[in-house]
């Protein structure tokens, strides 16, 4: 008689328990996550931190989470080594108004907006019966910057006056100042083809000329490319380390902007605002005239951050690169047009590889 009532008791009891931690686990209990910054730079180190925290008497001896992070986030060590996962378990008891804290290292490893909107927890009871799950609203976010590449050992480029050594973005040459003659390579413009040198050693020669600065540069993204997507962006971060600081950028790419986002600089200038294209209403086009890279170099690096590639083959949906390189030309929007595209930026007109 004892044993069947002793047995009804257990029951009676896992019975109870199981109906208050089903009816009361999640009340007044709060979860939250946050990014220790809301904006760091490619290869920065910074910190998720994880709170839970119990306003009850109920304590609750399992809880337990998996925190996941997004493809341009990893998990770091002390030695700000990557850990080859991407998520991690968390399990925790938690005492009646208790509050624990967790910190996790991260690293920043590829540009972009990356957010935590939701984690899912789940709750066991004392005797490990019953599984609670539940969805707790984060709302964080981080936007990763993208880094600059390193002129010193990146750049391989082919100088006018013979060899290869760093060169300065945003040429234009001087047609009044020929550094010599050379034998037409079909890579040339036709428009540098010396007649009189052509016809006197009875093959094309062109004109070498010397490059010169141009105060006003129209640079295009291409965001159609989806191998050279990143390559194309991160030479697009790098372009304040090759330009002066009088040269005033106008920036066009064919990429997509997320929905409602607001571009940084557009207030930074009025004639932003005008769409110097032909046939673009409804097609996806970024642009942004007249700003300057020493003053304005974090507002664009902002805006490259949220660009997504463009991969569409509906011509009717995106422009070619090409294509607006040459309205640009044709538009004059500066005295030098530069095309990034393929992982390289060139001037457009000569075909000049300014940064491999």
């Amino acid at each position: 008689m004892i044993i069947f009532i002793t047995f009804g008791v257990i029951l009676m009891v896992i019975f109870i328990q199981r109906f208050i931690y089903i009816k009361f686990a999640f009340k007044n209990l709060r979860f939250d996550y946050y990014f220790s910054q809301t904006e760091v730079k490619e290869n920065d180190i910074f910190y998720i931190t994880e709170i839970i925290e119990n306003k009850k008497y109920l304590p609750l001896p399992a809880v337990s989470t998996i925190l996941e992070i997004g493809a341009g986030l990893a998990f770091a060590n002390g030695e700000e080594e990557i850990i080859e996962q991407k998520s991690v378990y968390c399990f925790y008891t938690v005492g009646m108004y208790k509050k624990i804290t967790r910190t996790w290292r991260v690293k920043a490893i590829m540009r972009g907006r990356f957010n935590m909107s939701s984690i899912t927890v789940h709750v066991r009871d004392i005797f490990g019966l019953v599984k609670i799950s539940k969805d707790f609203e984060c709302d964080t976010s981080v936007l990763i910057l993208p880094a600059a590449y390193d002129i010193n050992k990146r750049i391989n480029s082919l100088n006018l006056t013979g060899g290869y050594k760093t060169v300065t973005a945003g040429y234009f040459s001087n047609p009044f100042e020929i550094l010599k003659i050379m034998p037409y390579t079909y890579n040339e413009p036709l428009n540098k083809i010396n007649w009189k040198a052509s016809a006197k050693n009875q093959v094309l020669m062109v004109n070498y000329e010397q490059p010169a600065i141009s105060e006003k540069i129209t640079v295009i993204l291409d965001a159609s490319e989806k191998y050279y997507l990143e390559k194309n962006i991160k030479i697009c971060a790098t372009l304040k380390k090759l330009l002066t600081e009088e040269n005033e950028i106008n920036f066009i790419s064919n990429g997509i902007m997320p929905e409602n986002y607001f571009n940084p600089l557009l207030k930074f200038n009025k004639k932003n605002n005008i769409n110097n294209f032909e046939n673009t209403e409804n097609i996806n086009l970024i642009e942004t005239h007249g700003f300057n890279l020493d003053v304005h170099e974090k507002n664009f690096k902002r805006l490259l951050s949220e660009i997504w590639g463009n991969y569409s083959t509906d011509k009717d949906l995106i422009i070619p690169a090409e294509d607006l390189a040459e309205q640009a030309r044709k538009n004059i929007f500066g005295d030098s047009v530069l095309l990034v595209k393929g992982g390289r930026i060139y001037d457009y007109e000569t075909d000049q590889t300014i940064f491999l």
